[in-house]
């Protein structure tokens, strides 16, 4: 199959339409979920997305080391390149990577002027103007109210989305619990977009809880699975 083919069947454009069209330059989304439940691989599916619709993807990372985040993106591709049976899958993986670059914080030290001069000195350096932002291990239930405001306007600085992961707090009640669920509660206001990862049997369901301004929000009938870390428009 070739990539435009595979680009327009991807689950992730279903997603997309169920949150009026996408997150949206200037906007902050987040998957939110149990530790080990599939939050990075989500991250990476919609970073992967991205690169092979040629629009160039930077990944922050506050938890694992970048060669830990290179192997995330070579097996989320192998597995798209395999389910969909990708033409020439080795030449458009070294294609799309040129267009994705990894910064790397201590999560003991996450300093926000450090990450705005990181990213100045990339676009100053490189000419690289990222469409999508991955922050995956930020800890928000440390995390002071001033900060999603530097990542707000770090969006909208850059004309671009931004993804985080969050992880659920050990008391979270369960899967029939209502609203925002903590550590992101404080910070739901600055969320144009809020998916949870639900562990199940044999899958883990992805359920919309917050869809920008909307009262009422669809259900996703979307999935991870668990074996291909990527993300299925299989009904659940």
């Amino acid at each position: 199959m070739l990539k435009q083919e595979i680009i327009k069947r991807s689950p992730i454009r279903i997603l997309e339409k169920s949150i009026q069209g996408g997150l949206g330059k200037g906007n902050l989304g987040v998957f939110v979920a149990r530790k080990g439940v599939g939050k990075t691989a989500c991250l990476v599916h919609f970073a992967t997305d991205n690169l092979l619709q040629n629009h160039k993807a930077l990944h922050i990372s506050f938890s694992d080391d970048p060669q830990h985040i290179e192997h995330w993106y070579t097996q989320v591709f192998h597995e798209i390149s395999r389910a969909y049976k990708l033409e020439g899958a080795m030449d458009i993986y070294e294609e799309i990577i040129r267009n994705r670059l990894i910064l790397h914080f201590k999560r003991s030290g996450m300093q926000l002027d450090a990450v705005q001069s990181s990213i100045d000195r990339l676009i100053r350096d490189s000419d690289f103007s990222p469409r999508i932002i991955i922050v995956d291990g930020f800890c928000f239930d440390k995390t002071p109210a001033a900060d999603l405001t530097f990542w707000k306007n770090l969006a909208a600085a850059h004309d671009a989305e931004i993804w985080f992961s969050a992880t659920l707090l050990a008391d979270y009640p369960g899967t029939e619990a209502q609203g925002i669920p903590a550590p992101i509660s404080p910070f739901a206001v600055d969320f144009a977009v809020v998916v949870l990862l639900i562990a199940h049997r044999e899958f883990i369901e992805l359920k919309l809880l917050k869809d920008h301004n909307a009262k009422d929000v669809e259900k996703l009938r979307l999935k991870l699975d668990p074996k291909t870390l990527l993300i299925s428009n299989r009904r659940v």
